[in-house]
């Protein structure tokens, strides 16, 4: 029953990802590399192996991981006026997504509800105080959602979205250190686990030596 679900789950988000980047296409930008796709595999992931290390329920933090980005994936039953607004509040229409699925696939309403709250409260790059946020759950999306946008394949992912995305130009060192370190320190101050702080140190550990590196290469001495 567990497995089962989980494939359902699985189909059902990769159909709502593929209808994003239909979406993206139609409006001319490019998703040959599809970064709400990526990113959302990426967290999955990430919370499989948190929540194993936690000891949370590892059924509930990969469903969560699925949906927890649908709100914001194109709708095209949906008026361009409903889908601005799924955008803007993303975490609460993705819940409510993943509760009308798991309500018609007859799981178990405690479960729902643990899901519903995990993916509800992920928004944001920081969060008030430095309690772990509860249920588990809700902390282990959060982390993993968190920790797919530290490191060098958090900073390709970011650079596929800018690519998805109109934005202003700016200098290839502005986005490695604004977009990039100086963002991922910040998210690193906002994990609540202990794996997830170890997983996000070796991480930034790494991009900082790298972007030394890239830097030297950007400025011709290397």
């Amino acid at each position: 029953m567990q497995q089962e679900l989980y494939q359902e789950s699985k189909r059902y988000a990769l159909q709502r990802l593929q209808e994003e980047a239909d979406y993206i296409k139609s409006r001319g930008l490019s998703a040959v590399l599809h970064y709400r796709k990526e990113h959302t595999l990426t967290v999955v992931g990430l919370a499989r192996t948190i929540a194993d290390k936690t000891g949370a329920d590892i059924l509930i933090c990969e469903v969560g991981a699925w949906f927890h980005d649908l709100g914001k994936c194109f709708n095209p039953r949906l008026s361009p006026e409903e889908n601005l607004k799924r955008k803007k509040e993303h975490g609460l229409y993705g819940a409510e997504e993943a509760r009308e699925f798991l309500t018609q696939k007859k799981a178990d309403p405690d479960f729902i509800e643990e899901v519903y709250i995990a993916i509800k409260d992920h928004v944001g790059l920081t969060r008030k105080g430095r309690e772990p946020m509860t249920p588990l759950s809700a902390a282990v999306i959060w982390d993993a959602d968190k920790l797919s946008k530290i490191g060098w394949s958090a900073w390709l992912h970011f650079l596929a979205y800018t690519c998805n995305r109109k934005r202003e130009e700016q200098s290839f060192l502005e986005l490695l250190n604004r977009d990039g370190l100086e963002t991922m320190e910040m998210i690193f101050q906002n994990l609540n686990t202990d794996i997830a702080k170890k997983m996000a140190e070796k991480r930034l550990e790494s991009y900082r030596k790298n972007l030394l590196h890239m830097e030297g290469v950007l400025r011709g001495d290397i």
